[in-house]
């Protein structure tokens, strides 16, 4: 059944299948052309035309969600998207309306990448423009790794090449301390580094704090937390260069709030090295780690521009 999102967005819900796992989306259609939906454009100096639109092509835009998100965290961009691109926002395997298979080995990376292959062919798109945030963007640039002829554009809010962020844990303390929680996570031990200022910084930086329980309550919290124990590195931290062996193909643009207290800004330095594609890397200082929330227009025009 289709359900009104807003005045200009209509979602209709479905249901891809990976085996005999279940996983739960939303199809959002826009009245194109609307003047609400292109409102958020009138100061950027341009309106949001793509090279798909411009040869009438429907594309399509997988956003994957992080942690503690699901579908609804990309409500603040999917009208505007809408309006240019087929858009589906999934429930990622343990999520929301997703099955919840019990066994941190349904979590590894690969059975993840597995199952945005499978939406792929559910919806009968042989390649996509994949957005992700947080463990959506290890996804998605893992996507583009191991299957580049599926990911048309690859763009990634508030997370780095994954090279870098293991070469800042490998070196950078104030990274280590940042990701205490995901050592918390990982055993239920807050082993150091960390401090009491890391924490609060990451506490005040939870965004609709209300909805993150909602999401827990209808996920599987051990399933959320086996993502961090199936593929987050462990101390001791080690670092080995591996480009160009995991350099990425996909034309990508990374948007960056720089207040992030979870992935350091650090994290993204250097990133073109492991690039072999172009990539744009736009960090925006008046945002943090929920870049798409913190900075909402400004994350919509830099990324229609870029497409």
């Amino acid at each position: 059944m289709p359900r009104v999102e807003s005045s200009d967005v209509e979602a209709r819900e479905g249901f891809a299948r990976n085996g005999a796992l279940r996983l739960h989306y939303l199809s959002h259609t826009s009245v194109l052309g609307s003047p609400s939906a292109i409102a958020p454009y009138a100061s950027t100096g341009f309106a949001p035309e793509t090279p798909c639109s411009r040869t009438g092509l429907s594309c399509l835009i997988l956003l994957l969600h992080g942690f503690p998100d699901d579908h609804r965290t990309w409500d603040p961009l999917v009208p505007a998207l809408a309006t240019r691109f087929r858009v589906i926002t999934p429930d990622l395997r343990g999520y929301g309306g997703s099955d919840k298979p019990a066994g941190v080995e349904h979590y590894r990376m690969e059975k993840l990448v597995a199952d945005v292959i499978a939406l792929l062919d559910h919806l009968g798109e042989r390649d996509a423009i994949l957005i992700g945030h947080d463990w959506g963007g290890a996804i998605a640039q893992n996507v583009a790794l191991y299957y580049p002829q599926r990911v048309r554009r690859l763009i990634l809010l508030n997370m780095p090449h994954l090279s870098g962020l293991r070469r800042e844990l490998a070196a950078n303390r104030a990274q280590q301390a940042a990701s205490a929680y995901a050592r918390f996570f990982q055993d239920f031990l807050a082993s150091g580094p960390y401090d009491a200022g890391t924490f609060l910084r990451q506490f005040r930086g939870i965004r609709h704090p209300l909805r993150a329980i909602d999401v827990l309550r209808r996920s599987s919290v051990t399933a959320l937390l086996d993502y961090y124990r199936a593929n987050f590195p462990r101390p001791p931290y080690t670092f080995v260069d591996d480009a160009p062996r995991r350099n990425l193909k996909v034309p990508t643009l990374i948007l960056f709030g720089e207040d992030d207290p979870y992935v350091l800004i650090d994290c993204v330095r250097d990133n073109q090295r492991w690039f072999d594609a172009p990539c744009k890397i736009m960090p925006i200082a008046t945002a943090g780690h929920w870049v798409h929330h913190d900075a909402t227009r400004r994350v919509l025009a830099e990324m229609l521009a870029w497409l």
